[in-house]
């Protein structure tokens, strides 16, 4: 079957091909005949989503108002829309039985629909003031028009490309709408390219991570861990005792610092562990004072505390906060240094070979609840802040605490010693919290070993004493 009007072989000139794609999917935009001046091929289609994307980031540039900088985390949600549109043309060429000229639809559409945002950023240049005088019923009306005449123009474009039937072309507008329009619009606004940043701002972050990028760093860090695990106390015989390692590990926000820290000040003053205890941490503002928060230094800190512990008698305490992923590596960075990301078996690799017995474990983490099943044991009290397919809450830069962090630590462990226990308050309270925001419950997890449990009790009743005699910590340890 000869294709509809198909066009003699030329030799590939990418700058008049892109013209003539941007001619046709403008003559497309108007319902005029575009095929004749369509060139086709993968260079013809990189060449339109790239200037789709710098037009895109132009946007975004006019948009800020005095310094800003480049985001290169919203480069997914800018790419967000090429397999839907790879989807919608697939799905209309195979319902023409043209599925050879799927490349050729790809480009035509993607011709089309770079006019379309660029409509769309040009409203979104608009005052504030021109679409307060519209109202909310016009200007949804102004907004979306131009997605309705899209799906209309693009079934009009391939139904002539594919020399569709009547039938065909009446079912394409649903297709476009339902395989291109509808993901884009459920992806909701995306990122901007480039951000605003107040002068003082930029020169701040500069500042920021000036260590972090310092050779100091690589010289300093060895000495560091040294020292810090030099400092850990032997545990008394007879005696049980707790040891905790704290790791903070998204370096690039401050709330992961802000929890061990309190959770390092709070251990001490309320259940006894200064001298027992191990705070690793990624983040720029530490990286010449405390060790690395590194698989590295994981492993180190876990041989130490290993050896310094009485191995029948005390328990640890790890606590690890950072983002989490949906495969359940858990985030160590601190840009701009490539670090290995921990995983729930690692970790217990880790311990295992560190010897240490009588673990407890809370993971705050978006998907924490990956670390459930491959960390229980019968020696272990494992926790999560969220199950294994959902978010936790609250890891903000600003934040002093996340949800879950604040709840456990900062109000269930200052009224118990008993770590079910406050965890049962948490679990409530996070709950009660995330309803009253509208937010998905992240819904922590728990699992508890059976031979954890008298270890825990007997400690519990230690700590209670302890923590009691400690009072005078007040309510903001």
């Amino acid at each position: 079957m000869t294709e509809p009007h198909a066009l003699p072989d030329r030799p590939a000139r990418p700058l008049r091909d892109l013209c003539c794609n941007l001619f046709a999917g403008l003559r497309a935009l108007l319902l005029w005949r575009a095929i004749p001046w369509l060139r086709t091929g993968g260079l013809a289609w990189i060449a339109l989503e790239l200037l789709a994307l710098a037009a895109g980031a132009g946007f975004d540039l006019l948009r800020v108002d005095g310094a800003g900088q480049f985001m290169p985390e919203a480069l997914p949600g800018k790419l967000f829309h090429l397999p839907w549109l790879m989807l919608a043309v697939w799905v209309i060429a195979r319902l023409s039985g043209r599925s050879e000229a799927w490349l050729r639809g790809v480009v035509a559409m993607s011709a089309l629909w770079f006019w379309l945002s660029l409509l769309w950023n040009g409203f979104a240049l608009l005052p504030t003031e021109w679409w307060d005088a519209l109202g909310d019923d016009a200007t949804d009306l102004v907004w979306w028009a131009p997605a309705a005449w899209g799906v209309i123009a693009s079934a009009v474009l391939l139904g002539d490309l594919f020399g569709a039937s009547l039938k065909q072309r009446l079912a394409m507008p649903a297709v476009v709408g339902l395989c291109y329009l509808a993901p884009l619009v459920a992806l909701g606004t995306q990122a901007p390219l480039w951000q605003a940043v107040e002068p003082e701002q930029a020169a701040d972050e500069a500042e920021r991570w000036a260590a972090a990028r310092s050779e100091a760093l690589i010289y300093r860090q060895p000495h560091l861990l040294t020292a810090t695990l030099a400092q850990i106390e032997p545990g008394e015989p007879g005696r049980p005792e707790l040891y905790l390692l704290a790791l903070a590990g998204h370096g690039a926000q401050d709330v992961f610092l802000r929890e061990v820290e309190k959770v390092e000040h709070l251990f001490a003053e309320r259940f006894g562990t200064a001298g027992r205890s191990v705070v690793l941490a990624n983040n720029p503002a530490t990286v010449l004072q405390r060790p690395l928060a590194t698989v590295s230094a994981l492993e180190a800190s876990l041989r130490v505390l290993g050896e310094r512990m009485n191995r029948d008698e005390d328990v640890l305490f790890v606590f690890l906060t950072s983002h989490g992923a949906e495969d359940h590596r858990f985030d160590l960075s601190l840009w701009p240094w490539e670090l290995e990301q921990l995983t729930p078996q690692r970790l217990g690799q880790l311990l295992d070979a560190a010897g240490i017995r009588n673990r407890v474990i809370l993971v705050s983490a978006c998907f924490s609840g990956g670390f459930i099943e491959p960390l229980s044991g019968p020696d272990t009290l494992v926790m999560s802040a969220a199950r294994a397919d959902r978010s936790s809450h609250g890891c903000s830069h600003e934040a002093d605490w996340t949800f879950f962090g604040r709840a456990y630590f900062d109000e269930a462990l200052r009224q118990t010693t008993s770590f079910t226990e406050a965890f049962a308050r948490a679990r409530a309270a996070v709950a009660s919290r995330e309803k009253a925001e509208g937010l998905t419950p992240s819904e922590p997890q728990i699992a508890v070993g059976e031979a954890i449990k008298p270890r825990l009790d007997a400690l519990a009743g230690r700590l209670q004493t302890a923590a009691s005699a400690n009072q005078g910590c007040g309510p903001r340890c």
